[in-house]
């Protein structure tokens, strides 16, 4: 039997109506991501990680602002000739059958522009900024943390299982 082990949410089903999705956001524990819709099509921006959060509506200690709202507020800003070229955002409209790839840190929006099915997966991956994710896993979810450790030093990963933050040793 195959023992289910407690770790954070990291796939789901994602069903929306048109004028739905999630605000802009940067996806958490420094993961990577993949989304792929099955019915319906949505309008992703991405926009690169050194882009100042106030300036794209992420503000500490705010909530989220929806995507259809977001994009009346902010869209013809960060799309003006006279939005910085290095904080330029990628803009996809992703269809049935397509799969976009969501790397770790880079903040973006997701509107459906009518009724989506997708499907998504979040996961860690030993390329990036792996440092970073085991801090914020560290912070945000010490328990797993313990039980990723104690994996990685048990499969010889001690590679990685070196970067774990103390308090997680």
């Amino acid at each position: 039997a195959i023992e289910k082990v407690p770790r954070p949410p990291y796939r789901w089903v994602l069903i929306g109506p048109e004028r739905s999705g999630t605000g802009m956001h940067v996806d958490p524990l420094w993961t990577n991501a993949w989304v792929t819709v099955l019915q319906g099509l949505k309008r992703w921006l991405l926009f690169p990680p050194s882009t100042p959060y106030e300036s794209i509506g992420m503000v500490e200690g705010k909530p989220q602002t929806p995507s259809s709202i977001w994009f009346r507020d902010y869209y013809d800003k960060v799309s003006s000739q006279s939005w910085p070229k290095e904080f330029q955002p990628v803009e996809v409209l992703q269809y049935p059958g397509e799969t976009v790839f969501v790397p770790a840190g880079w903040p973006h929006l997701v509107l459906n522009l009518e009724l989506t099915v997708a499907v998504t997966h979040n996961y860690a991956a030993e390329f990036g900024p792996f440092q970073k994710m085991w801090d914020e896993v560290a912070r945000e979810e010490e328990d797993f943390g313990r039980r990723w450790y104690s994996g990685l030093k048990k499969f010889g990963r001690d590679d990685l299982a070196s970067m774990a933050p103390l308090e997680i040793k």
